[in-house]
């Protein structure tokens, strides 16, 4: 590596905060955001509204879950990550206790950012092969070596590190943009503009359904919103604009994928552009689109590892993300988007669950604070366990609402509860704050009296 590289990117440590004097305009960690956004899953979830809902009903439920829901869940996480100038595993070391917040949040926080990796290489290497003209449904050989070295060139600038992400981006988005106009133009040419506006299908799911996908694509990003704008200023105004970054791809993503899966019947994207005639130049594009996600999942992946670890240094970083990478390639190649909505549901329970406990103590105990918590807070596994298990229950059980909202919002309820009866029974320093704001409270009590 050079001696440029290393000097920009030697400051990227996993553990410590962002100097304020480091912090960027909110418009670098918005284009990041918009990266993210920019991810094949939106296509797929799109692909499957299409199959129950015409386009003007896609438009009010993407109204709904992106800026209505979405939005909201961004910015607070995005600001607590500001705040604090600390990676989302680390933050949570705070409420859950650094023990804890390395085997539990750390591992979930890698396992799910590895999936979606994976998820999105195995797309990319049926894009590819497609371009290619290799039949990734027989040829399996071709395909591995396709995606592995696809995955490969994914991996490198989270490597790297931040500094080198953001100027992907500004190259990857574009791209992105170019895919989206394609695919405007080829689902027009091939369908016209006749049938794609009077598609009318039977509903086969639920609008609160229809609203928990979108959100089960999105919902990972109130967990590792942090990592991103720890590099942002800690101002409210910023940390409410970042997330336009998610809406506005988001969001006319979301009604592409939906035009140009009408009358296919197919949620798997590569399928899709197949039928309707993208030329090779398509696959390609697809392809530097979703390295603009695939960065951020591979970055969260390797910061989350290096938190289990207790790794800080920018070179144990980067060759714990290249780990995190070679298993992924591994879950990719066995087969893991076979396994898609599953895995989407699954999400949408587990992360809702954290970001609920994180929120909760950010805002309502620690006022705004953050202080590396040793040991592990059993208050805080308490009300994880109670938010899944909503969540499950509300997914697949008692079919309900829309289980990660619920889900978020029982756990930082269950969490701030737990922790005011902890202070007054078993008090440690864990409750040392909320012990602390109890006496001044008594003391005022008693100085008015006097």
């Amino acid at each position: 590596m050079s001696e440029v590289n290393e000097g920009s990117i030697k400051k990227d440590e996993a553990l410590q905060a962002i100097p304020d004097d480091k912090r960027q305009h909110w418009i670098t960690p918005a284009m990041i955001f918009g990266g993210l956004e920019f991810t094949i899953p939106v296509l797929m979830v799109a692909a499957t509204l299409v199959g129950s809902y015409g386009l003007s009903e896609i438009f009010l439920i993407l109204i709904i879950a992106l800026f209505g829901i979405q939005w909201i869940g961004n910015a607070l996480q995005g600001y607590i990550g500001a705040k604090t100038g600390r990676a989302s595993s680390v933050i949570a070391r705070t409420s859950f206790g650094a023990k804890q917040a390395r085997f539990i949040v750390g591992l979930t926080i890698f396992v799910v950012s590895l999936g979606w990796w994976a998820v999105q290489t195995s797309v990319a290497g049926n894009a590819i092969s497609a371009m290619l003209g290799v039949d990734y449904t027989s040829q399996w050989g071709m395909w591995a070596l396709i995606t592995t070295v696809a995955g490969l060139l994914f991996a490198v600038p989270s490597i790297i590190g931040y500094s080198s992400m953001k100027w992907t981006d500004y190259i990857a988005v574009p791209a992105g943009l170019l895919l989206v106009a394609a695919g405007i133009y080829f689902a027009l040419d091939s369908n016209g503009v006749e049938s794609i506006t009077s598609w009318d299908p039977e509903p086969t799911i639920g609008i609160l359904a229809a609203i928990s996908l979108i959100i089960g694509a999105n919902v990972s990003q109130w967990v590792i919103a942090a990592d991103y704008t720890r590099y942002a200023k800690p101002t409210i105004k910023d940390n409410a604009l970042i997330p336009t970054g998610i809406v506005l791809v988001g969001f006319p993503l979301f009604l592409v994928g939906a035009v140009m899966s009408v009358g296919v019947g197919d949620a798997d994207i590569v399928n899709v552009m197949m039928n309707l005639g993208f030329p090779f130049w398509g696959f390609l594009i697809l392809w530097f689109a979703t390295w603009t996600s695939q960065l951020v999942n591979n970055y969260s992946m390797g910061l989350a590892l290096s938190n289990m670890l207790n790794v800080n240094s920018n070179r144990g970083r980067a060759l714990l993300t290249f780990g995190g990478t070679l298993l992924a390639i591994i879950v990719a190649l066995a087969g893991i988007l076979d396994y898609f909505m599953d895995f989407l549901n699954m999400t949408a329970i587990v992360y809702p669950a954290i970001a609920g406990i994180m929120m909760a103590d950010f805002f309502f105990i620690r006022k705004q604070t953050w202080k590396d918590n040793h040991g592990w807070n059993w208050m805080a596994t308490i009300a994880m366990v109670v938010g899944i298990l909503v969540g499950y229950l509300t997914q697949y059980v008692i079919v309900f609402g829309i289980p990660a909202v619920q889900s978020l919002i029982v756990t930082g309820i269950v969490y701030y509860i737990a922790m005011k009866i902890k202070a007054q029974i078993a008090p440690d320093h864990f409750t040392h704050i909320i012990n602390e704001d109890d006496r001044d409270v008594n003391q005022k009590q008693i100085d008015s009296r006097v």
